[in-house]
């Protein structure tokens, strides 16, 4: 099995894409998309795919971040999904060092908010989120007893050891985005609470 592959996902339409600084060369890289292959850098081997039962075009997104495509799942022993908008400089030593022995999922803490419940009143705010099914989530994870406060991830860099139990996890996430918001930053707390499955926190100010 080969060690780690990085991806990423462009769908619809893109106003930017950047390119991350990789610290090893040795890394395969993936960007899975439905653009023309012309408008993403040779840096990815291009995985052209249309998704066409999954709408609207963020939601394809959604999916290769969170359902980890077969290829990169079965041929390696780790993945690092990163959003291709933003200019990250991976260091894969440094992330590896932070996965906990007994965690099989890494990402950051988010900067600036700790409760998914002010995170679903922001996204509101700013328009980012249909506000009657946000409301219905929230109001579904409050009656669940998902505490406030605790915790936000900010999940445009996931690190994952490939396991029976990651893939489970990626389903489950991705039954709550189907159900209510594609805001993952709103329900992956909430699937993690209430499936016992731990998230090693990536604490370095991020890039």
């Amino acid at each position: 099995m080969k060690q780690i592959a990085l991806y990423t996902a462009a769908f619809g339409s893109i106003t930017r894409f950047n390119i991350p600084k990789v610290s090893d060369n040795r890394i395969h890289r993936f960007c899975f998309t439905n653009l023309d292959p012309d408008l993403i850098s040779s840096f990815y081997q291009i995985r052209y795919m249309e998704l066409r039962s999954i709408r609207p075009q963020v939601m394809k997104q959604r999916y290769i971040k969170i359902c980890i495509p077969d290829e990169i799942f079965n041929d390696y022993k780790y993945s690092i999904y990163i959003d291709c908008k933003r200019p990250f400089h991976i260091n894969y030593a440094q992330l590896l060092s932070a996965l906990e022995s007994d965690s099989d999922f890494l990402t950051r803490p988010h900067r600036k908010r700790s409760c998914i419940y002010d995170e679903a009143v922001f996204c509101m705010k700013k328009g980012k989120v249909d506000s009657d099914i946000a409301l219905k989530q929230i109001n579904f994870y409050t009656e669940e007893g998902y505490p406030e406060h605790n915790g936000l991830h900010a999940t445009g860099l996931i690190l994952r050891r490939h396991t029976e139990r990651v893939k489970e996890f990626g389903e489950l996430w991705w039954e709550q985005l189907k159900k209510f918001s594609h805001r993952d930053q709103i329900s992956l707390p909430y699937v993690a609470w209430k499936n016992n499955f731990k998230i090693s926190l990536n604490s370095g100010r991020p890039k």
